[in-house]
């Protein structure tokens, strides 16, 4: 695989490259060589807490570019975010039928429409105030 570092960010060669105003289909590796493509190599990615944490790229420009990982700590935003989209996922699990057949007295339904809203609140739980340096 084969990329290069433009503003901070690692570009990806694809079957179609740019070359100025040339668009350049299926690139031979001496073409990507010549437009300042370099090879890439990763390194394995560390353990880390992804309710915490996540992983942001770091790249080191040589003879190829060697993209390597910093784990670092979730901003609040991010955090909530994330929180965010597991409680909406919870809360698509109760389905009209679902509520429907606990009306009907349904315990099964019952018991699991109170699952759902018992993993809700401790998700709830979870989401972070922000502080206001933070803003």
């Amino acid at each position: 695989m084969f990329g290069k570092i433009i503003d901070g960010k690692l570009v990806i060669a694809g079957q179609i490259v740019k070359d100025g105003n040339t668009t350049i289909t299926n690139p031979t590796e001496e073409k990507l060589r010549e437009l300042g493509y370099k090879e890439i190599e990763y390194t394995e990615k560390p353990t880390f807490n992804k309710e915490e944490e996540k992983l942001q790229e770091i790249y080191t420009d040589g003879d190829k570019i060697t993209v390597s990982y910093e784990v670092v700590a979730l901003t609040t935003e991010e955090h909530n975010a994330i929180i965010q989209a597991e409680i909406v996922a919870e809360e698509n699990k109760i389905t009209p039928r679902n509520i429907r057949n606990a009306i009907k007295g349904d315990t099964f339904a019952l018991d699991k429409i109170t699952e759902i809203e018992s993993n809700i609140y401790q998700l709830r739980q979870k989401l972070r105030t922000v502080e206001a340096n933070e803003e």
